[in-house]
């Protein structure tokens, strides 16, 4: 028996293995190793193998990956375009489920989606090259993941023909990879990678007393949009402004080498107080980079990005304490991904909870060696990782919002506690189509500069971003409306909606018509019936809308 477990990650990718002769001979967790695309990261434990998530086109349905990326940008040969055949952070944007352009290279077009596939395929064959044949593939996602990125995964697990698919969020697996299996244990595990940070408060409990198999119960979470990849740039945009350069006069190539010397800078920052890199330009013009711990955490405070970690911390703590959690409760806190190496991220986390239960062992290895643990029969307890609302439209306002069904947080299975009502909003309405979408939480911020080179930032904006689980819902006009506390569906023409109530005879304005009984089973498959109260037929009986997360 082997059990592989990925986990994709925006800057690093880790691929670890579990092999068993026996269910009684069970291997410990084991990092695996590409000798050509694999880098090593030293943590206190050890050497870290990880594969840099790179991409490089370098000709014709040809590719670099990892190490030999790296290694191909820090060659002073470079094709002149260089840039648009590089690709990186393709993880979080799909994650974000936002679409970059495509780009067209040697005649052919490449999105993120078909990168990252060619990137994790890349992973597989070499997987299979070395006589590895896993009976189960385990693959980690961040917390706040939408549902395309879900059905991406599932996608790409097909084409490889996985007998035995799991996916698991990357703070649950964490808490499981520091061995944080004893019952009632309970312990915070911030997850900071390259492009997202998540949160999770997860308990240890047994299944029963007779059980031996552990569940992980997650309380609370928390994530935002926001990561590594960030801290680059910001680094990157220091320097432009001390020399006085702006992003403008300088070429994309020149950019990358200036992104990836501000990587190596607060790589380096996590084990010295101050660094020294030289930036050579296109011109032969060397330029100095010289940037202090002190210095790298005012960029970050000055860009937010520490009030975002504080407000995440809050969020989860309140979510804990309305359900009887309290801070001190808490018997350890887990840092997990590259970004958790920073000083400044470091000792925030300790000043929320002391030094002692703040542990770093296993930045780079914890998510992809805990989700291993789900092959030895570890359950997962969850909740959901969004709310899910139904989007309406109001007429006399002209714009859209949306009603809540399910909240984030809540345990699964479950069943609302009275039907929704549902009107028609026009007259002779022969259908009240459904849409229904996720809910999550966006934080922004805005950065300005003034004319010497300071910098200011404005207050964290919170919006609620509303993701239909329709197909290819996006830029179709809907017509729903609220009156009287009674929800409105007018009809609509399109055929690809989440749900759909057909009316006989046509429904008229001002009366209630259908009522809609929404449930959520044990698979977390949200599902509808909806009764026609005219007619009292039954006209949806218990029909599966989705998967939710």
């Amino acid at each position: 028996m082997s059990i592989i477990a990925i986990d994709f990650g925006t800057s690093n990718t880790a691929i670890a293995i579990l092999t068993s002769q026996d269910d009684w001979d069970i291997d410990k967790p084991k990092t695996l190793c590409f000798d050509d695309i694999s880098r090593d990261f030293v943590t206190s434990e050890g050497i870290a193998s990880l594969v840099p998530s790179l991409v490089y086109v370098s000709g014709k349905q040809q590719f670099l990956f990892g190490k030999q990326v790296e290694k191909k940008a820090g060659s002073q040969v470079k094709e002149r375009d260089h840039s648009k055949r590089l690709f990186q952070g393709f993880k979080r944007d799909i994650v974000a489920n936002f679409r970059s352009p495509d780009r067209e290279i040697d005649g052919e077009r490449y999105d993120v989606e078909a990168i990252a596939e060619i990137f994790l395929m890349e992973i597989w064959q070499r997987l299979r090259s070395q006589n590895i044949e896993p009976t189960q593939l385990i693959l980690t996602v961040p917390v706040g993941t939408f549902e395309a990125y879900l059905n991406w995964f599932h996608s790409f697990a097909n084409k490889i023909q996985v007998p035995n698919l799991k996916i698991i969020d990357e703070s649950t697996a964490a808490a499981l990879g520091y061995a944080v299996t004893r019952p009632n244990a309970l312990v915070l595990v911030i997850d900071f990678g390259g492009g997202t940070l998540d949160l999770s408060l997860v308990r240890t409990a047994p299944i029963n007393k007779k059980s031996q198999v552990t569940k992980a119960e997650v309380i609370a979470k928390s994530d935002a949009y926001i990561g590594g990849i960030d801290f680059d740039c910001w680094i990157a945009e220091h320097f432009l402004r001390q020399w006085g350069i702006t992003r403008s006069q300088i070429s994309e190539n020149d950019w990358l080498k200036i992104l990836k010397l501000a990587e190596q800078i607060k790589i380096k920052l996590s084990l010295v107080t101050e660094v020294t890199e030289t930036w050579l330009d296109e011109q032969m013009m060397t330029r100095e980079m010289i940037l202090s711990q002190a210095e790298l955490t005012d960029i970050l405070e000055q860009n937010q990005m520490l009030d975002q970690l504080r407000e995440a911390i809050d969020e989860v703590l309140t979510l804990a304490l309305n359900k009887g959690t309290s801070k001190a409760a808490i018997e350890q806190v887990l840092l997990v991904g590259g970004s958790c190496q920073i000083v400044a991220i470091q000792q925030l986390v300790i000043s929320y909870f002391g030094k002692s239960k703040v542990k770093l062992g296993k930045p780079f290895e914890a998510v992809a060696h805990g989700a291993l643990v789900l092959g030895q029969a570890i359950a997962i307890e969850d909740h959901l990782r969004h709310s899910y609302a139904i989007r309406l439209w109001e007429p006399y306002l002209n714009q859209y919002s949306f009603y809540t069904l399910f909240e984030k947080g809540t345990t699964y299975p479950c069943q609302r506690p009275e039907p929704l009502i549902l009107q028609a909003a026009i007259a002779a309405q022969a259908e009240i189509w459904l849409d229904i979408g996720e809910v999550a939480d966006i934080s922004q911020s805005e950065v300005t500069y003034d004319t010497l080179g300071r910098m200011t930032s404005s207050q964290l904006l919170k919006q609620s971003d509303f993701r239909s689980l329709s197909i290819n819902s996006r830029n179709v006009p809907r017509h729903n409306s609220e009156a009287d506390h009674k929800v409105i569906n007018q009809d609509q023409s399109e055929s690809n909606q989440v749900c759909i109530a057909r009316l006989e005879p046509l429904g008229q304005l001002g009366s209630d018509r259908i009522a809609v009984d929404f449930a959520i089973d044990e698979r977390r498959v949200l599902i509808a019936t909806i009764k026609d109260l005219l007619t009292d037929k039954l006209l949806i009986n218990q029909q599966a809308i989705a998967k939710l997360e």
